[in-house]
């Protein structure tokens, strides 16, 4: 049975969301699969070019209406990712303030596994409007509060929304200039939450977010997640 760790507008944290056998499972499951750069086909700018070389594995997709014809593995699958979606699903209709309720808000889920390596992160930014939010579940078996990784929320302000949005539409705009320019008073205060295994994080996509880069002292370890994003039902 998951447990509240953190709940405010717009961000909601449990802890202990699968079952220890089924966590153990699905993180077997996970790290069999491959995995590719997330430059790999071209440089994705929501990363910067300091923020090293994630790893990103096959999307799997939530679309039971086939509303956004997607093709790829889709649920069920049959493994243990099918009870992380039903999880995330019951997470959203019990906190449906945070990233919108099934059939009204979203009717869909996109994800995919990640791995961070030593010396990588995820730069500043606030998800398109395209999205009612994100969501990501930590999969490795173990975490270190000296190993970083830690996903740090600020506030969802309009000015800092706006400043950090991440556009679908002009990839020119996916990384604007003024961004790095950015006092650190602008940001206000944010929430570190550490990646605790088998925890559970939704955001909605008022709120930006970043990554911080994973310290030396993780060694081999990767930080691993599995992450996605419920579609807007209006692009239906």
């Amino acid at each position: 049975m998951s447990r509240i760790a953190l709940r405010e507008d717009g961000l909601l944290v449990l802890d202990a969301v699968l079952a220890a056998a089924d966590f153990e499972c699905l993180w077997r499951d996970i790290r069999k699969r491959d995995f590719r750069s997330v430059h790999a086909q071209k440089w994705d700018k929501a990363w910067r070019l300091c923020d090293g070389l994630p790893m990103r594995g096959e999307s799997i997709y939530f679309d039971p209406k086939g509303a956004f014809g997607w093709k790829g593995c889709s649920y069920p699958t049959r493994t243990r990712l099918d009870l992380l979606i039903d999880a995330i699903r019951r997470a959203s209709a019990a906190y449906p303030d945070v990233v919108g309720t099934e059939g009204v808000d979203w009717t869909a889920i996109y994800l995919a596994p990640w791995f961070y390596p030593v010396g990588s992160a995820l730069s500043v930014h606030r998800d398109s409007d395209q999205r009612t939010g994100s969501f990501t579940f930590y999969i490795h078996p173990r975490w270190n509060l000296h190993w970083g990784g830690d996903l740090h929320v600020l506030p969802g302000s309009s000015a800092i929304a706006d400043e950090f949005l991440l556009r679908n539409d002009d990839e020119d705009e996916q990384w604007p200039a003024r961004q790095e320019n950015s006092e650190t008073d602008d940001a206000g205060i944010s929430i570190s939450i550490p990646p605790k295994p088998n925890r559970l994080v939704l955001i909605a996509s008022n709120r930006p977010h970043r990554i911080a880069r994973v310290d030396q002292n993780a060694g081999t370890a990767v930080r691993a997640s599995v992450a996605g994003f419920f579609p807007r039902h209006s692009l239906v």
